[in-house]
């Protein structure tokens, strides 16, 4: 056969076939342009030179990316491969050899490859322009402009690289695909499904299933502290998709031939038709129902990270640092002279250059330890911050807080406050400490500020005989404590803010400004929003594209089903009824699913956003539950698309 004609072949492939190659060029044009746009940013001058730590974060972000690209347009070239067997089955019968069908592959897959690498060069670089201007929003930037996104060769390059590759590794999978199998056997399989799972292995795999999804569920119920979370969250991560695979193979067949075996319900005629074609269309579909599950779930999830993340960035600042400036230095300015001295040379130096509201000055001890029931402990095998019950406390005396506060706060002998937002201490009367015992008052006025990564207390003790009873177990011999210094500036803040590495150096102290605690947690949760929201796009892409390619499949199998029904007799708006039921409840079934996955995990999730700082559940809830809403309605409008496409395929009128 000659290339002109080989070339005419793929012309009339692309036409008859544009319901396939349409969607896969539109996916691979988005991932790969995500990946434009990504490469870009980590290679920008103005990111590089303004934010340290930000490309590197990108490009772990790029790394994801990346893997679940590769992986969505892999599957995606799978489904094409698979509606094409019989067409290839058909051109083999007629003569066309199988080196013919691999110059036709690397013909479309080379046209593909000059239409995607066009369209997500162009289509990165001008969506690029937002996302640029996005990030440097998310991180506090509103001076740049479009100028600082210029288009970057080095990220055009390593994109059609990639895309070379991946088009090539494409082109391989369909010669194999082509060369090991015979006209007949792609004949055969052009007519299967799904692998099915065999009967005598249904019971074992639902209660497989039901004890890995439990035990999922348990583990993402049982979170109590930050650190805790973050070593479950994987653990039930895996279990609970073990469980949904393992439910969706087996659970559903169970209950649908359950129900075949009840006569009244089973042989009316609505229910024998339904029940019969759900039973079929599970059997060779619930693996890809599964994966639509998994995909809505880490979709709700990662949104509603990123929601809350953002609408609580503001409050981490303000959380982080009560007034605007906070000077920290050694020794406890109540026990030492020295360190009184160094609070008073601070004051006149920082007097002279600017008008304080008020000096607001602790003496303070930090402590580190394990919880143990009611119990303070130091572990003998020493500190360690993955222990699920380590603790991070600051320790000062009531004449301190009432002074900074404004607090009128009296306790009695052997009482103390404990102020955290910590579920540890919920419901907490006492404490033992050095094997003394002391009632608590429990408050969560967030006095110690939102702490990164770790459950934190501030605790408030009566005097300074109990200060050094109750610290002595945790501090060394020669621990002098510390002492903090808040305070406001009602004037002259910019002669301030020049002269704070001076006064840093001459005092020997740390000063620490609320615009510092702003410009670092904007960078470093911006970056973290806007990967939340690449990965939000991606799994949005991956979901569509995974019940696009369901509703085609389910189309072309129904299109054959619903003439030979209408041929022996069966009334039409029965088998349209019955069918709408089951491609309804098909799709209903994963995002119904991934609802429930989404709130046994909000707990673990809201502990996990106690990494960043975050710990307001009321911002988590109306997060989650908001985010919750949008994506059912998103899937609705998806299903709503695609079963578009299903009916024109069926022809259903």
């Amino acid at each position: 056969m000659t290339l002109k004609l080989l070339i005419k072949l793929v012309k009339r492939n692309f036409v008859a076939l544009k319901t396939l190659f349409i969607p896969f060029i539109l996916t691979a044009s988005m991932m790969l342009g995500l990946e434009y746009i990504l490469l870009s940013i980590i290679n920008n001058d103005y990111i590089a030179h303004r934010h340290e730590y930000l490309p590197g974060l990108l490009m772990y972000i790029n790394v994801i990316i990346m893997i679940l690209s590769v992986i969505f347009i892999i599957y995606a070239n799978s489904f094409i491969m698979k509606r094409r067997r019989k067409e290839y089955a058909l051109q083999m019968v007629l003569g066309l050899e199988k080196k013919h069908l691999h110059i036709v592959s690397f013909l479309e897959l080379s046209v593909q490859f000059i239409v995607v690498s066009i369209l997500s060069i162009v289509g990165g670089y001008l969506f690029g322009n937002l996302l640029f201007l996005l990030l440097n929003k998310l991180i506090s930037k509103t001076s740049i402009s479009i100028m600082h996104y210029p288009f970057s060769i080095k990220a055009m390059l390593i994109t059609l690289a990639i895309s070379a590759v991946l088009f090539s590794v494409l082109l391989i999978i369909n010669i194999i695909h082509t060369s090991t199998k015979s006209p007949i056997k792609l004949m055969n399989e052009s007519r299967a499904g799904e692998k099915k799972t065999r009967k005598w292995i249904l019971i074992p795999l639902c209660l497989v299933g039901a004890l890995c999804l439990g035990y999922g569920y348990y583990l993402a119920l049982s979170a109590k502290t930050i650190v805790s979370s973050f070593q479950t969250i994987f653990t039930a991560i895996f279990f609970v998709m073990i469980g949904t695979y393992a439910l969706f193979m087996s659970l559903s067949l169970l209950l649908l031939q359950w129900l075949q075996r009840i006569p009244k319900i089973y042989y009316k005629p609505k229910n024998f038709f339904s029940i019969a074609g759900l039973l079929s269309r599970m059997k060779v579909n619930v693996v890809g129902l599964a994966s639509i599950t998994m995909l809505c779930t880490f979709l709700i999830v990662t949104m509603g990270m990123t929601v809350t993340t953002y609408r609580g960035l503001e409050d981490q600042v303000e959380q982080s640092l009560k007034e605007d400036y906070q000077i920290t230095l050694d020794g406890n300015y109540n026990y030492s002279k020295k360190a009184s001295d160094r609070v008073e040379a601070l004051k006149k130096d920082i007097d002279h250059l600017a008008t304080v509201d008020q000096y607001r000055i602790f003496g303070n001890e930090f402590i580190s330890f394990q919880l143990k029931g009611n119990t303070f402990k130091v572990p003998k095998e020493g500190f360690n911050v993955y222990m699920s019950d380590f603790v991070y406390g600051v320790v000062v005396i009531q004449k301190d807080h009432n002074q900074a506060r404004h607090a009128h706060v009296h306790l009695k002998d052997n009482e103390i406050i404990i102020d955290s937002d910590s579920a540890m201490f919920n419901g907490m009367k006492h404490v033992k400490v050095g094997g003394k015992t002391y009632n608590v008052i429990r408050t969560d006025n967030k006095e110690i500020g939102n702490q990164i990564a770790v459950d934190s207390a501030y605790i408030i003790v009566k005097d300074d005989q109990t200060f050094k009873t109750f610290t002595k177990p945790f501090t060394h011999k020669d621990s002098t404590g510390g002492t903090n210094i808040d305070f406001n500036i009602q004037g002259n803040k910019k002669g301030f803010d020049k002269a704070m590495a001076h006064l840093q150096k001459k005092h020997d102290v740390s000063i620490m400004s609320k615009d510092d605690i702003r410009k670092s947690l904007y960078e470093l949760n911006g970056g973290l929003i806007f990967m939340g929201i690449v990965v939000s796009i991606v799994l949005l892409v991956g979901t569509f594209l995974m019940l696009y390619n369901k509703q085609i499949s389910e189309g072309y199998e129904d299109k054959r089903n619903f003439d030979i029904m209408q041929k022996v007799g069966l009334d039409y708006r029965l088998i349209k009824q019955t069918i709408q039921q089951q491609i309804m409840w098909v799709f209903v079934l994963p995002i119904l699913v991934a609802v429930i996955h989404t709130l046994f995990a909000g707990k673990i999730i809201y502990k996990l956003l106690g990494v960043l700082g975050i710990k307001d559940l009321s911002l988590f809830l109306s997060s989650y539950i908001g985010v919750t809403l949008i994506v059912v309605l998103v899937y609705g409008f998806m299903y709503w698309i695609t079963s578009t496409i299903y009916y024109k395929i069926v022809q259903m009128k």
